[in-house]
């Protein structure tokens, strides 16, 4: 799309993403020919392949029924589509029958919702550039992400109240063995283990020895669709949110106990102070222990006309002390971390 809006060359677009030309003719190539390596958002509302088949197959059948016969005819029969449903159907291309009866595939494992704390973790491993960079432009290291060119850092979040309960810092991609103990340190340290535990399907998750690991502590694996997004939905909205609010706002140390430090805060900044969307305004904290949100105390209500009854933002609650007051923000930052803001009203 930003390709044909700008009018730009596949070379100009490689550029722009840094990604070299190839990637971008594969790209395209991907969506041009619909081989499921890139997939658009399909419409609720789009009849499937048999249905318009159907519709297409009565107009080459029976050439003097319109579009609004065709809709009362299917109607009568049960089969309720519009007028304007069955003309978008025939001028689409037609249907080949074996694609219009081709049978559906078997359904994938049901998705697992959490439904209350520690009952769904993720867990996932993300490769995070240093100061050094990814790369250098002499052999060998060009080819590799080590330390102290990358850090790999492992995430374990809780599921139902987005909350990190967790993380480990490697300077190589880690082995089986070290991710169970990483595991192992951080169900000791929050005194709980998941019922169930959800990666992808790294080396490192499906290997013999962390899957004894899950055996022994009587937790149940899930893993991710290999190539489908939004399989580990979670898990990679955690892992942007870290990137874009911590290692793209900092120099990355080059030091593990700096980058652990700095992580660290970031995460406790994150489960605190952070309001999640999909928890209602909340913190992950406050989900987790229970505690009073702070968006549901008594609300500081400046505009000075207001009663008890006026509306305000969700969530609705009842005005402290009386109406027309005036505020001062106070902006503090963790620990001196300019990316972790920590606001806060007070009334004057």
């Amino acid at each position: 799309m930003i390709r044909a809006v700008r009018g730009w060359s596949n070379g100009q677009v490689a550029k722009r993403f840094h990604v070299t030309v190839q990637t971008i003719v594969n790209w395209i190539r991907c969506v041009d020919h619909g081989d499921g390596t890139v997939q658009l958002p399909e419409r609720t509302n789009r009849y499937p392949d048999f249905v318009r088949y159907i519709a297409q197959q009565l107009k080459a059948f029976c050439p003097m029924l319109g579009r609004y016969k065709i809709a009362d005819i299917l109607t009568r029969a049960g089969l309720h589509l519009s007028a304007s449903t069955v003309k978008r159907i025939i001028d689409e291309p037609p249907i080949e029958p074996s694609k219009a009866v081709e049978p559906t595939s078997p359904s994938s494992p049901s998705t697992v919702q959490a439904w209350y704390s520690n009952h769904v973790w993720s867990v996932a491993l993300s490769v995070v550039a240093s100061c050094e960079g990814l790369w250098t432009p002499w052999s060998p290291n060009a080819l590799t992400q080590v330390h102290p060119y990358s850090w790999y850092v492992m995430i374990v979040i809780d599921h139902f109240s987005r909350r990190i309960m967790g993380f480990s810092v490697f300077e190589q991609s880690p082995t089986a063995a070290q991710v169970a103990s990483a595991m192992d340190r951080i169900c000791t340290e929050n005194n709980v283990q998941p019922k169930y535990l959800i990666s992808d399907q790294g080396v490192q998750f499906v290997a013999d020895e962390f899957c004894r690991w899950c055996e022994a502590k009587n937790i149940t694996q899930r893993f991710g669709a290999v190539g489908k997004h939004g399989s580990i939905a979670v898990t990679e909205r955690m892992i942007l949110t870290y990137k874009d609010g911590c290692t793209r706002r900092i120099l990355v140390p080059i030091s593990r106990t700096e980058m652990i430090r700095e992580t660290q805060l970031f995460f406790e900044w994150y489960n605190e102070f952070r309001p999640h969307m999909s928890l209602g305004g909340k913190t992950p904290n406050e989900v987790y222990f229970k505690h009073r949100a702070a968006n549901a105390q008594p609300r500081i209500e400046t505009r000075p006309l207001a009663k008890h009854s006026t509306p305000c933002a969700a969530p609705r609650t009842c005005i402290a002390g009386r109406a027309g007051a005036k505020v001062k923000v106070r902006l503090e930052f963790l620990e001196g971390r300019r990316h972790l803001p920590i606001i806060k009203v007070e009334r004057i």
